[in-house]
C-alpha cells in the first residue's frame, strides 16, 4: 500500500527509535522505522571515571553536566523535528511506547500549528514485536472514535 493512502498512524516511540504503523480499513502496516540521533551514554576523550572532564588548569571548572544536557536537548529536538515532518500528512496520530518520550512528542505536536485539529492520543506500552505493534494499532483504531 502507498504511504499516502493512510490517514491514521500509530507511532511506537522511545529515545532510540520510532516505528510508524499505518492503519486503513482494519489493516495495519509497518511503514517505516526511524532511528533517533539521541545517544544516552557518550564517552569523551579525557573523561574520568565519573564521566567528567577537567582541564589541566585548576582554575577551569567542569561544565560537563550543563554541556551534556544541552547536547541531549539538541538531539531530542532534532528527533522531534524529524518526527513532526513524517507525521504531518496524518489526521489521527496514536503515540505509544515506554517512558516519557511519547508525552514529550505529544506536547511538541500540540505546540505546532500544523497539527491543530488533528486527533492525538497517547497510550503506554512495553517493547513490542512487529506483530504486536501491528495488533496494538489495529485494536486501538478498531475501538477508537475520534
Amino acid at each position: 500500500m502507498d504511504r499516502n493512502s493512510f490517514k491514521q498512524v500509530g507511532v511506537w516511540i522511545d529515545h532510540s527509535k520510532a516505528h510508524l504503523i499505518g492503519y486503513n480499513n482494519g489493516d495495519a502496516v509497518l511503514l517505516e522505522t526511524v532511528d533517533s540521533p539521541y545517544e544516552s551514554m557518550r564517552r569523551y576523550e579525557g573523561e574520568t571515571d565519573d564521566k567528567t572532564r577537567f582541564s589541566p588548569n585548576p582554575e577551569h571548572s567542569s561544565n560537563n553536566e550543563y554541556r551534556k544536557n544541552n547536547i541531549t536537548q539538541n538531539e531530542l529536538n532534532e528527533y522531534f523535528k524529524m518526527m513532526e515532518g513524517k507525521l504531518q500528512g496524518y489526521d489521527d496520530i496514536l503515540l505509544f511506547g515506554p517512558g516519557t518520550v511519547k508525552d514529550q512528542m505529544r506536547n511538541r505536536l500540540r505546540e505546532n500549528k500544523a497539527f491543530n485539529g488533528k486527533w492525538l492520543s497517547v497510550e503506554s506500552s512495553d517493547k513490542l514485536t512487529e506483530n504486536q505493534l501491528l495488533a496494538f494499532v489495529r485494536d486501538f483504531y478498531k475501538n477508537a472514535t475520534p
